[in-house]
């Protein structure tokens, strides 16, 4: 004991200089051998292949790296969307639509222009993170309204019945297929209602402002004389009530002046987008959409600059059914407002081809 007590110094020296002189230790972390290499300056470490791998998957699916993703894919859009228009005009439909395309998000109806206030704090326009708050907020609405609301099927929709749903079977609808070339928001009426007071128009340089791409609006137009009847018809309640066989049309010379002051204030609204704006306003009749979904497509999707293919086509024409809904029979109009309507819109570029007479063919 004696002898061993006095060379174990010894050994634990001899030791330790041959640890030293290798110049490297074997460690195991998290059961997976890696080699820790020291120099003067500097530590690595060297895993195996499949360790650097599955470190590499770990980081990821870090949620730093998902935000990075995103921020990406919102760097790529080319294209930043208003619908522009009037109620009942087949906006719901056309954004549903568009928003099944791959490359294409529109939620239904958010309305930009009354929550853009949340996108103009000072702290994000610093950061310049407002573009990034505003399309996530976006492709969010859309993904909810696909899985729970008014895009959802029947099964998971959480809006009850509905008479008509704006699910499109198959498509991209809440989703996109690798990358987002065009986003924006469907808020026809009320975003035209809005814009016919001239002050806010200012709005659309904010909106241009913040989302630093090209904008573009779609004009969704239908017969003026069946928007203001339906307008009309909708303000008194009357509209399922006049839609009965051998139901008496509704007479309120009143209301229906009052509906008609409301869709012109709209109209000319859109005329001074139109102006200011040019080639970036596609001008849509919604009964086309219903009447000739392939060659409508094509033209929403040579504006947007987005491929429109014969499955994508085939598959959004798969949800269209009926014929455009006709309502200005079911008012009555005096001699003095049907000559006022027509006068309008003959100061309207887009309304002038319309007619009490013309019906959608």
């Amino acid at each position: 004991m004696r002898i061993f007590a006095k060379i174990l110094p010894l050994l634990v020296g001899v030791f330790l200089i041959a640890l030293l002189s290798l110049n490297f230790v074997f460690k195991v972390r998290k059961g997976l051998t890696e080699i820790a290499v020291f120099s003067d300056s500097q530590r690595f470490v060297l895993r195996p292949p499949a360790i650097e791998a599955s470190m590499e998957n770990d980081e990821e699916r870090d949620s730093l790296s998902i935000a990075k993703k995103m921020f990406r894919l919102y760097d790529e859009v080319e294209t930043f969307v208003l619908f522009i228009g009037y109620p009942r005009s087949q906006h719901s439909l056309i954004g549903a639509i568009l928003d099944a395309h791959p490359e294409v998000v529109i939620p239904h109806e958010y309305d930009l222009l009354k929550n853009l206030y949340r996108f103009e704090s000072r702290r994000a326009a610093n950061k310049n993170i407002q573009k990034y708050m505003l399309f996530n907020e976006l492709r969010q609405t859309s993904e909810t309204q696909a899985l729970f609301g008014i895009r959802a099927n029947r099964n998971n929709s959480l809006l009850g019945q509905r008479e008509y749903t704006y699910n499109v079977p198959g498509q991209w609808q809440g989703g996109f297929d690798k990358k987002i070339k065009v986003i924006g928001d469907k808020k026809g009426g009320t975003t035209s209602m809005l814009l016919a007071n001239p002050k806010n128009m200012e709005s659309l340089e904010k909106i241009g402002q913040i989302v630093q791409i090209p904008m573009k609006f779609i004009h969704v137009t239908r017969n003026p004389f069946d928007n203001i009847a339906t307008i009309m018809l909708r303000r008194k309640s009357s509209r399922e009530k006049v839609r009965a066989d051998g139901a008496e049309k509704v007479n309120e010379t009143n209301a229906l002046n009052s509906s008609i002051n409301f869709y012109f204030r709209m109209a000319f609204a859109n005329q001074r987008i139109k102006e200011r704006y040019g080639d970036a306003v596609l001008d849509i009749p919604g009964h086309e959409m219903v009447l000739r979904p392939a060659e409508t497509l094509h033209k929403l999707c040579d504006h947007l600059r987005v491929t429109c293919s014969d499955d994508f086509i085939k598959k959004c024409s798969s949800i269209l059914y009926g014929s455009p809904s006709v309502t200005r029979n079911l008012v009555v109009w005096t001699k003095e407002q049907k000559a006022r309507v027509t006068k309008m819109m003959e100061t309207v570029s887009v309304l002038k081809d319309y007619s009490f007479d013309k019906y959608p063919e």
